[in-house]
């Protein structure tokens, strides 16, 4: 038996990772709808063409393509949302409730109660169940229409991540399939600038500083504005010569407009997780101040904990901070950009994916909208779980109604109950079968007297 082979046995998922762009040919795909192209050009009875794993063209004929599968829809065909800030093996876990509001993250870090909820069983379960945590977590993404995501660690006790990564969203990290082998992805991630953090990115630094990375994110100023420690942290990173345009600073709850400033003037970002920092700490990075002087900001969810359980969920919740706390600013168009394009560009990836146009990446989703009169991003931003039925990364449809996967050429893994609606996943992309997935989780997670978190949370 061959080292793959050994693996599964073990227990592994067979989700042949990093073999993503070199999937076997697939026939041309026609998907008929509202399309939400690039630069926010709307055709609302429009038709998108995928082949090769690239969108060919977008117009507002049906194109009449031999052999090609079609599906005619009044959905609204959306870019896949490109998360840039999630810690993706949490996601098994239910939604905890802090005990309290934090000054900062090192406090709820060192909680006893969080300790005990999720960080010591976390560390047990990512060891024994890493290929089930992958295709789990990563399908919840794909249920928000999320189809590139960041945070995939690799556990140094796991010797062989390969067969499980790669076959479902795009691990930009990992396995995107635009940087070559697994592994030799241009984005770092970096915990934080405590002298224990930087530890721990060690090597992502030292590829930032050679000039080797298009991107480090890193978590910075996480707690109250007026925490001293959160508030120190800026001048730190600064210290470490790690402020720049390749730089995007995540949460940066502490964060004035003196050091926005400072990030407009040297091109820094801001990863934006609204949802988790009014769960943990009472409030949020002061996004209008920061869009004020044309800091550019992306949208994402941190982790399902406390955070949101995929973009789609974060979009929703960053929509009613908006109305309630910043006076519509921004509103559902800045949003959904916040959501596509922008991350991509800040992960310098936006001719690949963000937005839908010839010869980019077929990343792409697909959203009913629920109510009429609605613009399609007011659609998005008040979207449910169920309002998306069909995902699709690669040219491949991976998630979504029985209905359309089989339209497309699809047998499934396998009905997904997603808020009362059934939904199913691709084989071709998904060729273990979900139940199992489900049972192993459920089994180790009960081991430590935990549910396994649902798939998606509903209204």
């Amino acid at each position: 038996m061959n080292k793959l082979g050994r693996y599964l046995a073990a227990g592994g998922l067979a989700l042949l990772a990093g073999l993503a762009p070199a999937r076997a040919q697939q026939p041309p795909l026609v998907i008929g709808g509202t399309i939400v192209g690039a630069d926010n050009k709307v055709i609302p009875k429009g038709w998108i063409v995928l082949e090769n794993g690239k969108i060919k063209s977008i117009g507002d004929k049906k194109p009449t393509i031999k052999d090609a599968r079609v599906i005619e829809t009044d959905d609204i065909v959306f870019p896949g949302f490109v998360d840039l800030h999630n810690h993706p093996f949490y996601a098994v876990f239910p939604r905890w409730k802090a005990p309290k509001v934090f000054a900062n993250r090192y406090e709820w870090r060192g909680d006893p109660a969080y300790l005990t909820a999720i960080q010591n069983p976390e560390g047990k379960l990512v060891t024994s169940q890493f290929c089930n945590i992958v295709a789990y977590v990563e399908l919840k993404a794909l249920i928000g229409g999320t189809t590139s995501i960041l945070g995939v660690f690799h556990p140094a006790d796991t010797p062989n991540i390969e067969p499980c990564i790669g076959g479902l969203a795009r691990n930009l990290d990992w396995s995107s399939g635009f940087h070559g082998p697994l592994g030799q992805e241009r984005i770092g991630n970096v915990l934080g600038v405590r002298p224990g953090d930087l530890r721990l990115s060690e090597e992502a630094i030292a590829q930032f500083k050679q000039g080797k990375l298009d991107l480090i994110a890193v978590h910075l100023a996480e707690g109250q504005r007026n925490d001293p420690e959160s508030q120190r942290e800026f001048a730190r990173l600064q210290d470490l010569e790690m402020l720049g345009s390749k730089t995007a600073i995540i949460h940066g709850v502490a964060l004035g407009e003196t050091e926005f400033k400072k990030m407009k003037e040297v091109g820094a970002s801001l990863i934006w997780s609204p949802r988790s920092n009014f769960e943990l700490y009472g409030e949020t990075a002061d996004v209008p101040t920061a869009l004020r002087q044309k800091v550019t900001v992306a949208l994402a969810p941190d982790w399902s904990p406390t955070g949101s359980t995929n973009m789609l969920a974060e979009l929703g919740y960053a929509w009613q901070v908006s109305q309630r706390d910043f006076g519509g600013r921004p509103n559902a168009q800045q949003l959904f950009e916040m959501a596509t394009i922008i991350p991509a560009r800040i992960a310098k990836l936006d001719k690949k994916i963000g937005s839908l146009a010839p010869d980019r990446a077929a990343d792409l989703f697909l959203l009913h909208p629920s109510k009429p009169g609605r613009t399609v991003y007011e659609s998005l931003a008040n979207a449910a779980p169920t309002d998306v039925t069909l995902t699709v990364v690669g040219g491949l449809p991976i998630y979504g109604t029985q209905e359309h996967l089989a339209a497309l050429g699809q047998k499934d893994s396998g009905p997904a109950d997603v808020c009362g609606q059934t939904r199913a996943v691709g084989r071709d992309a998904f060729p273990d079968l979900l139940a199992p997935i489900v049972t192993r989780l459920s089994d180790a997670l009960a081991q430590e007297n935990i549910k396994l978190a649902p798939l998606a949370e509903c209204p």
